[in-house]
C-alpha cells in the first residue's frame, strides 16, 4: 500500500461514468466519499475504453444508435480494461471492477493487490427474471425484439460466463443485498469471499430532499403517487395498469407520476387503458439534481419492482419523506424492512399493493407526518460516508492479509473498526438463517422443542 491508511483504488465499469445512470452511480458516489476520506480513486469506464463512441447518450428511443454502440463495445470492454490494468497495475492497491468487466486472473494482469468483483445487481438472477417474465407476460412476436435478441445473444452469453470468471478470479465479491449474498454463497459456491455492503446517499443529497419537501397538508391535497424507474417488467410496468385501475376506482382524483421511464409518454401510456391515461404523467428523463424538486409535492412513493440490486428509487423516495409502498423483493426489502409500519406485499400482488397505496393516500395528517418522519429516519441509515468508511476498513484488512500470507485468507473475516455500517458476510447470514430455522421449528413443533 502507498501508506498505512491511504488506499489507491481503481474503479472499473463498462458504462458511461454518470450519476444519472444507476450502475455507475454506485461507484461514482462511493469514489467521491472515498476521496473525501483521503483515498486516491481513479476510474476506467466506457469513455476511457471507447473515446470515439463516448458521445452523450441520445434521446430515449434511439434504438439504432444504442444497438450500434452495444455491438461495438460489448465484446471488447473487458479486453481493454485488462490491457489498461496491465500497464497501470503498480499504481493501485485495490481494483474494484463491475462483475463482468475484469474476468482475468491477477497473475495475467501483473497485479498483486486486492481484486474486487462488484455486483450492483446480480446478472444471473436478472437473466432468471427475464425467463420468468417471458413466461408470465408473453408478447406477440415482432421483427425488432427478435432482431435484438439474435444480435445481443452472443454478448449475453459472454456476460453470464464472465460473471462466473470474475467471481472465480476475484479476492472478494461485493454485493448489495442479502438475497444476492445468499445466491453467490450458496448457489454459485463462493461463500468464502462474498460480502454485502448497501448503497447510500451523501449528506448533501439527503439535505436536498429534506430542504424541498412540501408541507403535509399540500402533499395530502396533491394525492399523487410517484414511481421512479425504467419502464420494464422487472420494475413493475406490467403491473402498473392493474394497480392504477384499482386505486382510481376508489380514489378517482389520484394522479400517477412516472419518473425516469427512459421512454416517451406515448410508449408508457399505451400500456394503460385509454380511460386511465389522463391520470398518468410521464417524465422520460431528468438530471439527478432535479429529483428532489420533482418529488417535493408528491404524496406517496411506489415501487412494484420484482428485483433490484439495491434500489436508489426506493431509497430516494424515503429520503424525500414519502410514505412508500413496495413489493417485498430483493433490493427494496433491505430498506423497507426497517420501517416501523408494514409497507410491502408479495411481488405480483397488485390488489394488495393498490390497497397499500389507498391507505397511504388517505392517512390523517398526523399519521402521515409520522410515516414521513419514519421514511427519512430509515433513509438516514444509508450514508455514503459511513459506507465508504466501512469499505475502506474492509479493503485495508483484506489487503494486509494478502500481503502477510501471500494469498487470500481461507475465510472472510470482519475487520475491526468504528464504522456504523455493518459488513455482512455469508457466515453471518448463515448463522441468522440457522437461528430463524430453529425458532420456526419450535413454533411449529412445540412438543419436540424441549431437550431430553
Amino acid at each position: 500500500m502507498s501508506s498505512p491508511e491511504r488506499l489507491r483504488i481503481l474503479m472499473v465499469i463498462h458504462t458511461h461514468w454518470s450519476r444519472d445512470l444507476g450502475a455507475p452511480r454506485v461507484q461514482l458516489e462511493l469514489a467521491e466519499e472515498l476521496r473525501a476520506l483521503g483515498h486516491q480513486v481513479d476510474k476506467f469506464s466506457y469513455e476511457d475504453a471507447f473515446p470515439r463512441l463516448a458521445a452523450p447518450r441520445g434521446r430515449a428511443g434511439a434504438f439504432a444508435n444504442r444497438l450500434r454502440a452495444y455491438l461495438a463495445s460489448n465484446l471488447s470492454f473487458a479486453e481493454r480494461a485488462a490491457a489498461y490494468v496491465r500497464g497501470q497495475a503498480g499504481r493501485f492497491d485495490v481494483i474494484d471492477a463491475h462483475q463482468t468487466d475484469l474476468p482475468v486472473a491477477k497473475r495475467h494482469l501483473g497485479f498483486s493487490g486486492l481484486l474486487v468483483a462488484r455486483s450492483v445487481g446480480l446478472i444471473p438472477t436478472y437473466h432468471d427474471f427475464e425467463r420468468f417474465a417471458a413466461a408470465r407476460w408473453p408478447e406477440p412476436a415482432s421483427v425488432r425484439p427478435l432482431a435484438r435478441r439474435l444480435l445481443t445473444w452472443p454478448g449475453r452469453r459472454r456476460r453470464l460466463r464472465d460473471v462466473v470468471r470474475s467471481f472465480q478470479h476475484a479476492d472478494l465479491i461485493n454485493v448489495s443485498n442479502g438475497d444476492d449474498l445468499r445466491t453467490v454463497a450458496e448457489t454459485m459456491g463462493f461463500s468464502s469471499k462474498v460480502v454485502m455492503l448497501p448503497f447510500g446517499l451523501s449528506e448533501a443529497r439527503r439535505a436536498a430532499f429534506l430542504g424541498q419537501q412540501a408541507s403535509t397538508q399540500d402533499r395530502l391535497a396533491a394525492r399523487t403517487v410517484a414511481f421512479i424507474g425504467a419502464w420494464n417488467s422487472r420494475k413493475g410496468a406490467k403491473d402498473w395498469p392493474h394497480i392504477a385501475e384499482r386505486v382510481l376506482a376508489r380514489l378517482p382524483e389520484t394522479r400517477f407520476l412516472m419518473l425516469g421511464t427512459g421512454h416517451a409518454a406515448d410508449y408508457v401510456l399505451r400500456d394503460f387503458p385509454p380511460a386511465l391515461r389522463s391520470a398518468v404523467e410521464v417524465v422520460p428523463g431528468y438530471r439527478s439534481d432535479e429529483l428532489p424538486g420533482l418529488l417535493a409535492p408528491v404524496t406517496v412513493g411506489a415501487f412494484p419492482g420484482y428485483l433490484e440490486g439495491f434500489g436508489f428509487a426506493v431509497l430516494e423516495k424515503l429520503a424525500a419523506g414519502l410514505p412508500t409502498a413496495a413489493y417485498d423483493a430483493p433490493g427494496a426489502r433491505e430498506m423497507m424492512r426497517r420501517l416501523s409500519s408494514p409497507s410491502t406485499v408479495p411481488p405480483g400482488d397488485v390488489a394488495g399493493f393498490a390497497e397499500l397505496l389507498i391507505n397511504l393516500l388517505t392517512l390523517p395528517a398526523g399519521s402521515y407526518a409520522e410515516r414521513a418522519a419514519d421514511s427519512t429516519r430509515v433513509a438516514a441509515q444509508f450514508s455514503w460516508r459511513e459506507i465508504a468508511r466501512a469499505t475502506a476498513a474492509q479493503r485495508r484488512y483484506q489487503l494486509r492479509a494478502i500481503h502477510v500470507s501471500g494469498g487470500f485468507p481461507r475465510r472472510y473475516q470482519h475487520p475491526q473498526g468504528s464504522s456504523r455500517v455493518e459488513i455482512i458476510s455469508c457466515s453471518h447470514v448463515r448463522r441468522q438463517n440457522i437461528r430463524r430455522g430453529c425458532e420456526h421449528f419450535r413454533e411449529c413443533h412445540p412438543e419436540r422443542s424441549e431437550g431430553p
